[in-house]
């Protein structure tokens, strides 16, 4: 038996009738006519019953063929592929995890990174830095670009030493805010504010916990959202603010937002690469780390 007599087969069931499988196959009715004929033959036995309305149903042999023709049609197409598999070199995946801000900083390095390296995929995970640290200790991502402190003992940050080496806390607020003519604040001026917020995941969110009980207030939160766009667009809806990073201010220009330094101890955030110290990595992980040592 061919196999494409056995597809023909298949499409005039699926598509109710000669004229419509004809039409998907590329090829004219009585072409498809004379194979099934030819099949027929070949298996002595008819495959389906004509109708009245010209539509058709299957013969007892049919029904036989068409439900195991049909695995017989999707055990050929996957051992070919299978077999084209091989053919293929197999890619490395490489999961990096980082924040978005990170992401786009970054982005050059990494597409120069993948021309370079053609068997590898690298997938980035993106998150907030707390919440990846524990994601590189649980062997969910294979390594990080992330930020201090290093809340996690099992793993390794070292900082970077020379371009992006990290990002400053800033307030953002809507154009009218009685803040938004100050060339800086401070926790202390924070207190009975509204403010739309990045969650704990992220250490800016953690930031606006830990700061604003030391300086004896509980943060006033209307809105949370790990989304920084979204974040930021939230501001005039709820008439909050914000403590995100300043670098981020390049990539969304809104006049309608106030970005104010905010002054604190702990107001800038180190980053740098992340990785699990003991652990044997192949490689390209190797070279990739190498490089971003390097930034």
């Amino acid at each position: 038996m061919d196999i494409k007599h056995l597809h023909y087969f298949i499409s005039i069931v699926d598509h109710g009738g000669y004229s419509n499988a004809a039409r998907s196959l590329f090829i004219t009715q009585p072409t498809l006519s004379q194979t099934i004929k030819k099949l027929e033959s070949e298996l002595h036995t008819p495959l389906f019953i004509q109708q009245t309305n010209n539509s058709i149903r299957l013969t007892e042999a049919g029904q036989l063929l068409y439900d195991n023709g049909k695995k017989i049609i999707s055990l050929m197409e996957g051992t070919v592929a299978q077999i084209h598999e091989l053919n293929q070199p197999q890619k490395e995946t490489i999961r990096i995890g980082l924040p978005t801000l990170f992401a786009i900083k970054l982005m050059p390095e990494f597409s120069r990174f993948m021309m370079s390296h053609p068997s590898i995929h690298l997938t980035m995970v993106q998150g907030g830095s707390r919440e990846l640290q524990t994601a590189l200790v649980n062997e969910e991502i294979d390594l990080g670009v992330l930020s201090f402190p290093k809340i996690e003992s099992d793993i390794m940050i070292e900082p970077f030493q020379q371009h992006f080496v990290g990002y400053h806390a800033s307030l953002v607020v809507p154009k009218g805010h009685p803040l938004a003519t100050r060339d800086s604040v401070t926790f202390e001026d924070l207190k009975g504010e509204r403010f739309s917020t990045l969650s704990k995941h992220f250490m800016l969110g953690k930031l606006l916990h830990q700061r604003s009980r030391y300086f004896g207030f509980e943060p006033n939160i209307v809105y949370v959202d790990d989304n920084w766009e979204v974040l930021l667009a939230s501001l005039a809806t709820f008439n909050s603010v914000c403590i995100m990073a300043l670098e981020y201010k390049e990539f969304y220009p809104d006049d309608n937002l106030v970005w104010i330094p905010l002054l604190d101890k702990n107001g800038f955030f180190p980053i740098g690469v992340a990785y699990r110290p003991n652990e044997t990595y192949s490689q390209n992980i190797l070279e990739l780390i190498e490089l971003l040592r390097t930034l």
